[in-house]
């Protein structure tokens, strides 16, 4: 009540001009009221103590329960508190807690909302807002609850049961079910001899019991050392394209990051996207394996931004310098200009084995797929989940001594 020390000054001239005692004791008891009830409001918010808990990670549609402890420390009740507390706006269908309660001596209680994970991102959960006063509202004091936590979203994951990466490096010490490149070090049974199977795959000793000519069955391998570079320099992508493309790029990155490392191998990032939480700008993970690894990727896609940074063609040759040779570099990017095509071909040339994600539909695709091919590059087309689901059942060839992913249409 802001007006009551206007009003009690107010009752003071008239008891002063008036000379009425009883005015006098009026004023008195509501000055007195009046400081009690003050005291007792700021008192009241520095006996509080909040806790927030939630799961601060969750996936991009999945949901979070907010659970907001208050507890009253102090001996003396709080008539009401006023708590209010909205979620991060980008977080669109998540619910505003805004509640009253009464919290006697010693008592607590605990508040529940929802948040909403439409989008991913890096999102500061609280802190909430605090108002508590006396019974009869003379005094009002308010406050803030605790400092606020982050919340991480992370990027859609589409599952892959398969995708046609090839490898350049036959000797990977992981089988794969794709036909991609025989490991003539893991033999898998024989088969008769046909016509243009090389001499060197005879199996001599089981020709001999057999007296037929037997050739040793090889499984393919592929290379254990995966590097998915996304590309958020938002120039690369046209006008119209700029936010919705960025976004499926990493979307795909995500993807892909899942189904490597759900096939023991090997993974790294890398992106030309500004991370808001270190500041960092044209930033690379190194290749590693396991769940916890792939948890921190997901993190890093959950926070990077699209801006314009350093092209693609400028900054990977140098992300993936230091890069073993064989490693497959995934090059997830609008679509296949010269620059990209000429910077991955630079990687093949390398003994890398580069394969481009065009991620923005492109009329002419066809062209940049055989300027791809001529470079040693596998290039690829997923303009959407649609593209991304038939991309797993394109058959793998090889051309030319360079293994590149067969496009279907």
């Amino acid at each position: 009540m802001a007006e009551l020390p206007i009003v009690l000054l107010f009752f003071l001239i008239v008891a002063i001009l008036l000379r009425m005692d009883i005015i006098f004791y009026l004023v008195y008891v509501l000055s007195g009221s009046y400081a009690l009830a003050k005291w007792w409001a700021g008192r009241s918010l520095k006996q509080l103590t909040v806790e927030r808990r939630f799961v601060d990670h969750i996936f991009t549609g999945e949901t979070s329960t907010v659970d907001i402890c208050i507890r009253n420390r102090s001996v003396l009740p709080i008539p009401w508190l006023h708590y209010d507390e909205t979620p991060p706006t980008q977080l669109s269908g998540s619910t505003r807690l805004l509640q009253a309660i009464a919290l006697g001596p010693k008592e607590q209680a605990t508040l529940h909302y929802e948040i909403a994970g439409r989008q991913r991102g890096f999102y500061p959960v609280g802190p909430g807002r605090l108002s508590s006063g006396d019974l009869f509202g003379f005094a009002e004091a308010r406050g803030s609850a605790d400092e606020h936590r982050p919340l991480v979203v992370y990027p859609r994951v589409i599952p892959l049961v398969h995708a046609p990466l090839s490898s350049r490096s036959p000797y990977g010490t992981i089988a794969s079910r794709q036909p991609i490149f025989a490991d003539p070090t893991r033999v898998n049974g024989v088969r008769n001899y046909q016509p243009g199977d090389p001499i060197r795959g005879i199996d001599w000793k089981t020709s001999a019991r057999s007296g037929q000519l037997q050739v040793k069955k090889t499984e393919p391998a592929v290379s254990l050392s995966t590097s998915i570079f996304v590309d958020l320099h938002t120039p690369a992508y046209s006008r119209s394209f700029r936010y919705s493309g960025t976004e499926w790029a990493i979307v795909v990155a995500a993807s892909l990051a899942n189904y490597l490392i759900e096939e023991r191998q090997v993974v790294g990032l890398g992106s030309n996207g500004h991370d808001e939480l270190t500041d960092a700008t044209c930033w690379s993970i190194p290749p590693r394996s396991g769940r916890n690894h792939l948890m921190k990727l997901l993190e890093w896609l959950a926070r990077v931004q699209a801006g314009e940074t350093r092209s693609l063609p400028e900054w990977l040759p140098q992300a993936a310098v230091n890069l073993s040779w064989g490693t497959t570099v995934i090059a997830v990017t609008a679509t296949g200009d010269e620059a990209t095509c000429a910077a991955l071909g630079r990687l093949y040339r390398a003994g890398l084995n580069p394969v481009l994600v065009a991620i923005e539909p492109h009329a002419h695709f066809a062209v940049i797929k055989e300027r791809c091919r001529r470079l040693g590059v596998s290039a690829f087309e997923v303009a959407d989940e649609a593209a991304l689901r038939r991309w797993q059942i394109r058959d793998t060839v090889t051309c030319a001594g360079a293994p590149y992913a067969h496009h279907a249409g």
